[in-house]
C-alpha cells in the first residue's frame, strides 16, 4: 500500500527549548484512518504544523528529518504547495473562516486549487449535505459546532486525499459527530488518509484502523487499539454533593433574543442559583452559548425581563464591578489570553499572588509560569482561561466547552478543582458542554434546549 505520507527522522525544537519531537518516524497509508492521542501539550498540534509546513515557515522553530507527502520530499515546498496534497483543520475553526458566507467560504478553498466551475458545485452540494449546513447561512452567527462541520466541508470540498485533523470533534453534539467519523471512514475506504488528533477515544475508536500515542517527543503505535475501549471509556461521576442555595442570583423571564430577523432564542425563563453546578444541552446551534452569554450580560435580550442579584452598585457604568462577580471563559481561550508571560496572566484579577500561585497548581500548569499565554497548547490555554478567572473569585463562573483538548487525568483535575474551588467560595457555575465523560459531574442541575428554547 502506498504511504500518503511518511516521516523520517523529524525532530523539532521551538527556540531555544529541548526537542517536541525526536527523531520521529511514521507512515500513514492510503486507505488508514488513523488516531493520534496523547496528554495535552506533547505536541500533537505541532507535529500536525510541522506536516502542513506552518512549522517553520510560520512559526519558526529547529527542524530536521524528512517529510514526504505521496512519495515526495517536501521539506523545501511552501505551505502553498502542500495544500494541494493535503488538507488541514485546525482546533480554533475561527482561525480559518474567511468569508461571511457558507458557500463562499467552502468555494474559496476550491478556487484556490484551481477545481474546474462545472466540478465545484457539486463538490459544494455535497458537502453542504455532510455538514448539514445553508448556502446562505452567515459565518459568523454559526456556533462552535457549526464552524467546526463548516471547516469539514471545505476539506471535504476541496478533494486532498490526505486530511489532518485536529479535534475536529471538539465542539459537536453526539449526531454530528457520529456523522462525521462515518463520512471520514467511507473516505479512507474510498483510498483516502486520515489523521486525527482526539482525546475523546471513546468516540473515535470504533472507526480507527490505527491508533499512536505522542509521549516525550516520541510515536507509539498501539497494538490493540479495540483493547484501549476498557481504559478510554470512562466517566466522571456527579457526586452527590449539592450546594445550590436558596437565593436566585440570575433570572430571566420570557427573554427572546434576536440577531439579524433570526429568533436565536424564544420565550427563556430560567434562574440562576447561588453555589449551584447548571449544565446547558442541547444540539449545535440551538442557542447555547447565546444563551449563556445573555446570562453573563455579553449580550442583552432583544425582549423579556432580566434581573441579577449579584452586585449592588450605585455606579452608572457598573461593567468592572460586573465582570468581577461573573467571570466567562470563552470557547475560544487565545481571545481571553494577552500577557506577556502565563503568571500575569493570572496574576492580573487576582485577589493575591499567592491566590494565582495556587489556581496555576490546581489546574496543573506548574513550570508554564514563564510561558507566553498564547505558546501554550490548546488544551493547556483552556485550563488557563479557567485559571484567571477562578483567581479573582467569582460569584458565577460561566464555562463554554471547558473541556476541548483535555485528556482524561487533566479533565480529571479540572473537575476536582472547580468542585474545591466551589466548597469554599460558593460560587455558581454554569456551563455548555458535550463531553459526556464530564456532563454528570458538572450537574447538578439540567437545561436541555432545542430551536432556542428550553424544552425540559
Amino acid at each position: 500500500m502506498k504511504n500518503a505520507l511518511e516521516l523520517r527522522q523529524v525532530t523539532f525544537a521551538y527556540g531555544e527549548g529541548a526537542p517536541v519531537l525526536k527523531d520521529l518516524d511514521f507512515c500513514l497509508p492510503y486507505g488508514q484512518f488513523a488516531v493520534l492521542q496523547g496528554v495535552s501539550g506533547t505536541g500533537k498540534s505541532t507535529l500536525l504544523s510541522v506536516i502542513n509546513g506552518v512549522i517553520p515557515q510560520i512559526q519558526p522553530g529547529k527542524l530536521s528529518g524528512q517529510i514526504l507527502l505521496d512519495g515526495e520530499e517536501v521539506s523545501s515546498w511552501s505551505m502553498a504547495r502542500r495544500a494541494r496534497k493535503v488538507g488541514s483543520v485546525l482546533q480554533n475553526a475561527d482561525d480559518q473562516i474567511v468569508h461571511d458566507r457558507v458557500e463562499d467560504e467552502i468555494a474559496f478553498g476550491c478556487e484556490n486549487l484551481g477545481v474546474p466551475s462545472s466540478e465545484m458545485e457539486g463538490r459544494i452540494q455535497e458537502a453542504l449535505r455532510l455538514a448539514r449546513l445553508k448556502p446562505d447561512q452567515p459565518t459568523r452567527k454559526l456556533s462552535g459546532g457549526q464552524k467546526q462541520r463548516l471547516m469539514m466541508a471545505c476539506a471535504f470540498a476541496m478533494g486532498q486525499r490526505t486530511l489532518l485533523l485536529d479535534e475536529p470533534l471538539a465542539n459537536l453534539d453526539r449526531e454530528g459527530t457520529v456523522r462525521l467519523l462515518r463520512a471520514l471512514k467511507q473516505m479512507t475506504a474510498e483510498g483516502m488518509a486520515v489523521l486525527l488528533i482526539e482525546h475523546r477515544l471513546d468516540m473515535v475508536l470504533p472507526y480507527a484502523d490505527a491508533v499512536y500515542t505522542l509521549r516525550e517527543g516520541r510515536l507509539r503505535r498501539e497494538a490493540d487499539p479495540q483493547g484501549l475501549m476498557a481504559e478510554v471509556d470512562q466517566i466522571l461521576p456527579y457526586d452527590g454533593e449539592n450546594l445550590t442555595g436558596k437565593n436566585r442570583l440570575i433570572s430571566l423571564k420570557d427573554v427572546d433574543y434576536t440577531l439579524r430577523g433570526v429568533d436565536v432564542l424564544r420565550n427563556v425563563s430560567m434562574d440562576v442559583m447561588e453555589g449551584e453546578r447548571l449544565t446547558l444541552l442541547g444540539p449545535n446551534g440551538c442557542g447555547k452559548t447565546t444563551l449563556m452569554k445573555v446570562l453573563a450580560r455579553l449580550l442583552y435580550p432583544s425582549a423579556g425581563g432580566y434581573e441579577q442579584h449579584l452586585i449592588r452598585s450605585q455606579r452608572v457604568h457598573p461593567m468592572p464591578e460586573w465582570f468581577q462577580a461573573a467571570g466567562f471563559v470563552f470557547q475560544d481561550p487565545s481571545s481571553q489570553l494577552f500577557m506577556p508571560t502565563l503568571r500575569q496572566e493570572i496574576g492580573r484579577n487576582a485577589k493575591s499572588p499567592e491566590r494565582a500561585e495556587r489556581m496555576m497548581g490546581l489546574f496543573g500548569l506548574e513550570g508554564l509560569e514563564d510561558r507566553h499565554p498564547q505558546s501554550l497548547s490548546e488544551g493547556q490555554k483552556r485550563r488557563a482561561g479557567i485559571a484567571a478567572i477562578c483567581a479573582s473569585d467569582p460569584k458565577v463562573l460561566f464555562l463554554d466547552e471547558p473541556t476541548v483538548g483535555q485528556d482524561f487525568d487533566h479533565l480529571r483535575q479540572m473537575v476536582d478543582s472547580l468542585r474545591t474551588l466551589q466548597k469554599e467560595s460558593g460560587f455558581a457555575i454554569v456551563t455548555v458542554t458535550h463531553d459526556k465523560r464530564c456532563k454528570e459531574a458538572l450537574s447538578d442541575r439540567r437545561i436541555i434546549m432545542k430551536a432556542g428554547r428550553i424544552i425540559r
